[in-house]
């Protein structure tokens, strides 16, 4: 690079001849044979030069020039390669923002618990998200903002996860050296100047739940459809599980000799192995399904459509509330100790000297239990049970 810098004046630009004049640290001003004149910034890479247009004099100003120059040279200081930089930038500009969703769900995924995460991140992409057809560089603020606006305060949970799975996606195009500038999906320091705090307008919602009396007669329509997704509903309200536990559940969880199912401690809310023991209805779902895939591989809220959808069965209810069902079940037609249950939902124990029992499983007393609400919900039996 030339020694000094800010040697050209706005006279010599215009009566500059033919070649290459400096303006000092890299930057020059190219006139041709033609007179035409132009910005181009030299710099050397691995011992050899590189020449990168910055635009036409007549269009770009001295100052402007100059200015971008700075930036070229900021780069260069961090390590980078501005040439290799611009051509990534215009492959980008090829390159749409559903194709790098899909490469980074792909790439991700390996490492998530399971394929139903993968799910429901390109669901709400889909859904929610930029138009997957549209080029990288042109998912910009506006459209981040825009797409997120929609559903703030009637989705804030899913508007939520959308804004962080954006702001994943971009980071991501970052490192890949596909897009530069400030992350569009970043929540501090820059969204929270234009949304409202989702802990200011989340409204409290209660799971749903179907009053346990009436939940014999929803397995007894779930049994005649026999479909996969009725399949996994029944697994999860005989099991008392969480929709998660379910649709990531893999066949090393279960020790079927046994009658058991090990969910391991990373897919447990608590952060602790739940051991769940299962009753003959359970394991003969488990019997039914293929054994050459995950047992339940499905979408986290293929079992919620099942149940609301009207062309399904129409329930005002959610999966998740079976779980209250159940709770109010053993509370009201059982006399089962109440850390039995707590430990038959995986709940975490606060009382100190209850929370001492797991350092056992009380696999016995909760197949007991288990296997009470299995009867109940063949037979509609109100069955008191001893603990």
């Amino acid at each position: 690079m030339a020694k000094g810098i800010h040697r050209l004046s706005a006279r010599q630009i215009a009566t500059a001849r033919t070649g290459h004049h400096a303006d000092g640290g890299g930057l020059y001003l190219q006139v041709t044979k033609t007179r035409a004149r132009s910005w181009v910034f030299r710099y050397q890479r691995n011992k050899r030069r590189r020449e990168l247009g910055l635009g036409t004099a007549s269009v770009v100003t001295l100052q402007e020039a100059r200015e971008r120059a700075i930036e070229l040279r900021k780069a260069l200081a961090r390590g980078e390669d501005p040439m290799a930089a611009r051509l990534a930038r215009r492959a980008a500009q090829r390159r749409t923002w559903g194709e790098v969703c899909k490469e980074y769900i792909d790439t991700a995924s390996t490492e998530w618990k399971n394929d139903a995460q993968a799910a429901q991140w390109r669901q709400s992409l889909t859904d929610h998200g930029p138009d997957a057809k549209l080029p990288l560089e042109h998912v910009t603020d506006a459209v981040v903002l825009a797409c997120l606006k929609k559903i703030w305060e009637s989705k804030t949970e899913t508007a939520t996860r959308l804004r962080g799975r954006i702001e994943r996606i971009w980071g991501y195009a970052h490192y890949k050296g596909w897009v530069s500038g400030e992350n569009p999906g970043r929540m501090k320091g820059h969204l929270e100047f234009a949304l409202p705090k989702a802990s200011k307008i989340k409204k409290v919602k209660h799971h749903a739940a179907m009053p346990y009396a009436d939940v014999p007669s929803l397995m007894r329509l779930l049994r005649k459809r026999g479909s996969k997704s009725s399949k996994a509903l029944r697994f999860t309200i005989l099991t008392a599980a969480r929709t998660d536990e379910t649709v990531g559940a893999e066949w090393s969880e279960f020790n079927i000799p046994k009658a058991r199912w090990v969910v391991p401690p990373e897919r447990i809310k608590g952060g602790r192995e739940h051991v769940v023991p299962l009753c003959a209805e359970a394991l003969a779902i488990l019997d039914s399904m293929p054994k050459d895939e995950p047992p339940f591989r499905l979408s986290e809220n293929t079992m919620l459509y099942l149940l609301n959808k009207p062309d399904k069965l129409g329930l005002p209810y959610t999966v998740h509330g079976f779980r209250s069902s159940f709770r109010d079940w053993a509370a009201e037609e059982t006399e089962t100790e109440n850390f039995i249950v707590e430990m038959a939902l995986a709940h975490t124990i606060k009382n100190k000297s209850e929370a001492a029992y797991r350092r056992g499983h009380l696999i016995a007393k909760r197949r007991v239990l288990m296997n009470a609400w299995e009867a109940y919900l063949s037979m509609a039996a109100r069955v008191k049970i001893a603990a």
